[in-house]
């Protein structure tokens, strides 16, 4: 009996090394402090091959646990209240593998904190642009998009931030009085279009925001057609904050939408069925119905998963609820049957940003 043990436990051994994965699979050191990101150097060019050497790893020992790993596409943050340590250990208590980190602490042009954090922590952030929101995106806007493609592809940026085409204010700066954040920038104006076609050259794929309302559709529905190979992450599935403004938009709609343009790519970012946008006092997730996904958004998926990727969309003033977001997506995750699950978990964000496939 203790040869036949010995025997099983070098077989697992021998198993685990093909698997390219190392038995107590590593997820990453975590970094030294909680300000770790503060003071060290920027880690551009970002030597990306050797990031995804550590973010494959990563992702297989989250697999080893018997965890779904999760990739994060869209999600900001303040690296002055960053506590990075203790989100790593949060990240990988939760399983998730990923989070694409998008400074947007109000820099007018350009910060490198995102350079800084991923030099800290070089196993679990995605390096992301900084966001294109108030006042950045606002006030200055062309020397916020000068910046931007400055540092983009000669620093190896995989991912350009999140911009802000319509946005109303959050629930919580409604709540706190603060409109600053209701923004207006025409997707098929000037700045839109120096956009589109910065990504469409490039090749990277970038967020927006852009509230889901009759009027605003035809207007993006153009900038897809004339920059057709310019990848369009429209963030929040469904999210519909005032639903008389909203007549068009749906599965059905959305499948069209999908099968026209190739180049568009939706996040899943939305809140529970109990959240209630106050601007309007309705549930603006509209996937739900009680508990459940409605059947009609789980059919889209399971048809066009690899134009879905997971999101939190955590904002710097709201790192800590790190677990209750991932408990929100992780619920609607699981109502999505496999092989789709998987790939709108992780493996279509890495497709998407890396033109590869994870096995």
């Amino acid at each position: 009996m203790r040869r036949i043990g010995r025997f099983v436990f070098l077989g697992l051994v021998l198993f685990f090394a093909a698997a390219g994965t190392s038995w107590g699979a590593e997820l990453g050191p975590l970094p030294k402090s909680d300000e770790a990101h503060l003071d060290a150097p920027k880690a551009i060019p970002f030597d990306l091959p050797a990031l995804k050497r550590n973010w494959r790893e990563r992702i297989a020992a989250i697999k080893a646990q018997g965890t779904l790993p999760v990739i994060d596409i869209e999600s900001s943050f303040n690296g002055n209240k960053l506590p990075l340590r203790q989100f790593a250990q949060a990240m990988d208590k939760a399983g998730i593998a990923l989070i694409a980190f998008s400074h947007d602490a109000g820099n007018p042009k350009w910060a490198d904190i995102a350079a800084r954090v991923v030099s800290a922590d070089p196993w679990r952030f995605i390096p992301t642009t900084n966001g294109g929101v108030h006042p950045a995106w606002t006030e200055a806007p062309k020397e916020f998009l000068a910046e931007t493609f400055k540092h983009a592809v000669p620093d190896g940026y995989p991912l350009l931030g999140e911009f802000e085409f319509r946005h109303y204010p959050s629930p919580r700066q409604i709540q706190r009085r603060e409109f600053f954040r209701d923004v207006t920038v025409p997707i098929n104006g000037p700045l839109g279009q120096e956009l589109f076609a910065f990504a469409e050259k490039t090749g990277l794929p970038f967020e927006i925001h852009y509230e889901i309302e009759d009027a605003l559709l035809p207007p993006l529905e153009e900038m897809l057609g004339r920059y057709p190979k310019a990848k369009v992450i429209w963030c929040h599935l469904a999210q519909i904050r005032y639903s008389a403004r909203s007549s068009i938009y749906g599965p059905a709609y959305l499948r069209g939408l999908l099968a026209k343009y190739p180049n568009l790519y939706i996040d899943v970012a939305f809140g529970d069925n109990f959240s209630k946008y106050p601007g309007s006092d309705e549930y603006h997730a509209r996937v739900w119905n009680a508990g459940s996904v409605k059947k009609e958004w789980v059919d889209l998926i399971v048809e066009q998963p690899w134009r879905f990727l997971a999101a939190f969309d955590l904002g710097g003033d709201r790192q800590d609820q790190l677990p209750e977001y991932n408990r929100n997506l992780r619920k609607f995750l699981n109502q999505i049957p496999e092989p789709a699950r998987e790939i709108v978990a992780y493996k279509a964000a890495w497709k998407l940003l890396f033109g590869e496939e994870l096995p």
